[in-house]
Formats: structure tokens, C-alpha cells, sequence
């Protein structure tokens, strides 16, 4: 697959550096060559330096000839309009990001599709989803969705007090919803280990548990501590784009929301946007004198949404010593994709640029694998491969296809069915399994899954 991307910034490299791993013909167009001998030096891949709007440019980059064309320099309309020219020559797939979808219009035909655009994407709206996700319960870390609606992998926690710590999973006492889940992944002091019955869960384990929506979000329910109360007050770091789209999805809630933030003349418009009676306090995040008086203490959830990702590390930090029971930030920098889930301060980490590629390889599905989710917590993805007529493993069951032994079969889906497969599941063609891969197992897996 071909696919062009606009930008050389902290999505771009990624994007390229995901999409070579996937053996994609990429090439990184950017009016700036500042990024691209880290890109040359690291990855196969073109790199043209010029404007995106230049048609002779984008010729250059090959778009007459190109599968997709991702959008996500920092000049939106330049965007638009390389979006508009790949349509011109014919390239169905072009995504385009956006930080607010606020200048789009169905009413007045003002769409994504009347400027060419295939799929329009705004960060901030899917980092406010990623939150909201989690908020409803004090132990989950993170939810993934899949292409079957119906499925669901959350990734809980395991504190000193729950139910589960010193438990094997073949011994925890829910024996007849434990057989309708998978738990498909354990991370341990920053290792990923594929659990067994036999697997003993200790404090600190973060565990991917997979199966369909309702039964994963009853198995929750059920350990989740007996004093968990609703939230009722949370506190938002930065007047932000996401951090202002959040305040409104928690107050249409009913949940309260104060704000803190740095600057002044921000402050002052984002009262104007808020209702009235929404306390916004102009000051630093990480002084414990402005944390006191938006009143950290009595704070269910903090969340920084500040730009600056040091600033929401920090006041995340700050706001857990002073007595928040969750802390949430958002970050930006590739480099803290790995490092913030490390940090036991901070209850979950949300890269907005992980998210954004996420959310792009979703819209990209395409053949027999498509990559579903880049895992934050380790170094791998959920990847959904479609078991073909061609596939050695079709007619198979799963003990006896000898797959590499860091593989991990989280899900299956069959039609609209979502199973959870075990040894003694049979492979069909059409299935579609989900699959936990890792770099030294990707290789391995890809002949098992021809097209």
C-alpha cells in the first residue's frame, strides 16, 4: 500500500514509522527538512521537502498513483488542500486532522467530502472519549474498542486492596462470567507476560481483560472496590482545546467542573464560553497553594489538558500527594508514550499522538490484517487478522497451530459473534482474530494470514 503523509512533525514520524513496520511504500512530504534525516536514518521511506498545496510536489511524492494521503501537518489549510488535490487524481482514501471539526457544516453542505476530504479526525475530540471512558470506574486504565461493536478490552489495575491480588486467575471465585472473558495480557513492572490459569496477580499488575462489552463490563463491576461512589467533582488543568470539550461533556453529566489555569486571558474566555457558576482559577497547576484552592482534596479525578506535557506530569503528580484518588494526563511527545504509564502517580496516561495514529490505522483497514491499537503499556498491538481459505491454520484448532510463543489470541470474531478463544477453538475461514503482536512476532505471524 502507498500512502503519502503531509507533515514531519511528532504524528507524521510516528504514522511513517508505524506504516514502515507494516511494509507501506511511504513517502513524508514537509516544507521543512528539519525531521527528515532522523526519518531517513531510522526507516525506508522518500521524503520530499515543499509545500503539500504544490501540485508539482505532490506529483513528485506520487499521488497519481498513491492508496492514501494522511494529512496531519500543522497547517490545517494546507491540508485541505493536498486532501483536495489527491482527490483530483483519484486517491480514495484521504484523512485529514483537524484540532477542532467546529468549521465543518452539514446543514449548509459544508462537509469533509466537499473539500475532498475521505475522513476528518480532531485529537482532541478522541483524547475526551478516551477519558470519559474511564472515569466511571476508579481501576480502569484504558478501554479498547474493535470493528465488532459488541467487543471490549479494558485494561484494569490491581490494587493492594482488591479482590483479585494473591489470586490465581484460575482460582478467582466468578466462575461462570471468568469463562466468558480472556484475560489477555499482563504488564509487570513494565514486562508483558501471557497469563495462564496458573498466573498469580499481585498489586501493581495492569491486566488486559477482552470479551464482549457486557460481560467485560460486568466482570468490573464485580471487583471493583464495594465503597467506589460516583464521581462528583473533577478538576481540569488547561483551557484547551480538549480540556474546554471536556468540561462540557462532564457538566452535561451533571458532574462539577473546576478549572485551573495559567493564563489569564484564557481563563477569562473560557468563562465566557462556560456556564456561569464554573470556578476557574488563574494560576500554576504545580503550586499547592492554587491546588488548595480549587480544592484538590476533596478531587474524585484531576486532569491536566495543558499543552505542555511537564506541566500535566507535574500537577498529575501534585494533585495524588495532595489527595486527588485519580490523576489523568494528557500528553503530546512520542517519547512519553512509554515513560508515563510507568509513573505511579499517574493513574493513566493519554498520548494524544498515539490516539491520532490509532485512529488513523482504524480508517485504514485494508486485506486480511488490519492494525487495531498500539498498545501504550508495552511495546506491541492488537492487530485483527482474517483467517482466509489460503491460511494454513483454517480447519485448525488453536493448540495445534503452532504460533510463536508471544502470541496472544485475545478475541474472535465470527459474523457478529465475539468469542474467546482457547485451546480448543476451532479456526474458520472468515474468522477474524485479534491478536496481541509484538515485533519479534509479527514476522512469524504474517505467512499464516495470506490474503
Amino acid at each position: 500500500m502507498k500512502t503519502i503523509i503531509i507533515g514531519a512533525g511528532e504524528l507524521g514520524r510516528l504514522l511513517a514509522s508505524t506504516l514502515c513496520a507494516e511494509n507501506h511504500d511511504v513517502v513524508v512530504v514537509d516544507s521543512s527538512s528539519e525531521n527528515f534525516e532522523r526519518l531517513k536514518e531510522k526507516l525506508d521511506l522518500m521524503v520530499i521537502e515543499g509545500s503539500c498545496s504544490d501540485v508539482s510536489i505532490l506529483k513528485q511524492a506520487g499521488v497519481q498513483n498513491c492508496d492514501a494521503l494522511l494529512a496531519v501537518s500543522g497547517d490545517e489549510a494546507a491540508n485541505i488542500v493536498a486532501c483536495k488535490i489527491a482527490r483530483k487524481f483519484g486517491v480514495k482514501k484521504t484523512i485529514c486532522r483537524f484540532y477542532s471539526l467546529d468549521c465543518f457544516s452539514p446543514a449548509d453542505g459544508i462537509t469533509p467530502e466537499f473539500f475532498g476530504i475521505w475522513r476528518a479526525f480532531s485529537p482532541p475530540e478522541q483524547c475526551v472519549r478516551k477519558i470519559t471512558d474511564i472515569l466511571d470506574n476508579p481501576i480502569c486504565l484504558e478501554k479498547i474498542q474493535f470493528t465488532n461493536p459488541d467487543a471490549l478490552m479494558e485494561v484494569i489495575s490491581i490494587t493492594p486492596s482488591s479482590m483479585l491480588a494473591g489470586t490465581r486467575i484460575k482460582d478467582i471465585p466468578i466462575t461462570e462470567l471468568l469463562s466468558k472473558i480472556r484475560f489477555a495480557a499482563i504488564v509487570r513492572d513494565r514486562h508483558f507476560l501471557i497469563p495462564h490459569g496458573d498466573t498469580l496477580l499481585v498489586p501493581g499488575d495492569k491486566v488486559y481483560v477482552a470479551g464482549k462489552h457486557d460481560d467485560v463490563e460486568d466482570f468490573l463491576e464485580l471487583i471493583s472496590p464495594p465503597d467506589q461512589s460516583a464521581i462528583l467533582r473533577v478538576i481540569v488543568s488547561g483551557a484547551t482545546e480538549t480540556g474546554y470539550l471536556l468540561a462540557q461533556e462532564l457538566l452535561r453529566e451533571r458532574i462539577e467542573v473546576r478549572f485551573i489555569e495559567k493564563s489569564g486571558k484564557k481563563g477569562e474566555s473560557l468563562l465566557d464560553a462556560m456556564p456561569q457558576g464554573m470556578l476557574v482559577i488563574h494560576g500554576d497547576p504545580t503550586d499547592e497553594e492554587v491546588m488548595e484552592e480549587a480544592g484538590i482534596q476533596n478531587c474524585d479525578v484531576f486532569i491536566g489538558t495543558a499543552d505542555d506535557d511537564e506541566e500535566n506530569i507535574l500537577g498529575c503528580i501534585m494533585a495524588k500527594r495532595l489527595g486527588a484518588k485519580k490523576s489523568v494526563t494528557i500528553t503530546h511527545k512520542p517519547e512519553y508514550i512509554r515513560i508515563v504509564p510507568a509513573m505511579e502517580m499517574i493513574d493513566c496516561g493519554i498520548s494524544s499522538t498515539l490516539v491520532s495514529v490509532n485512529t488513523i490505522l482504524r480508517m485504514l483497514e485494508t486485506g486480511t490484517m488490519r492494525i487495531d491499537a498500539k498498545l501504550q503499556r508495552f511495546h506491541a498491538h492488537l492487530t485483527e487478522f482474517t483467517v482466509s481459505e489460503r491460511s494454513p491454520l483454517a480447519g485448525k484448532t488453536i493448540v495445534n497451530c503452532k504460533l510463536p510463543p508471544s502470541v496472544v489470541f485475545a478475541l474472535l470474531f465470527r459474523g457478529a459473534d465475539v468469542l474467546t478463544p482457547s485451546g480448543s477453538t476451532e479456526l474458520r475461514p472468515g474468522d477474524v482474530v485479534v491478536v496481541i503482536v509484538t515485533p519479534e512476532s509479527r514476522k512469524d505471524l504474517e505467512p499464516l494470514f495470506p490474503k
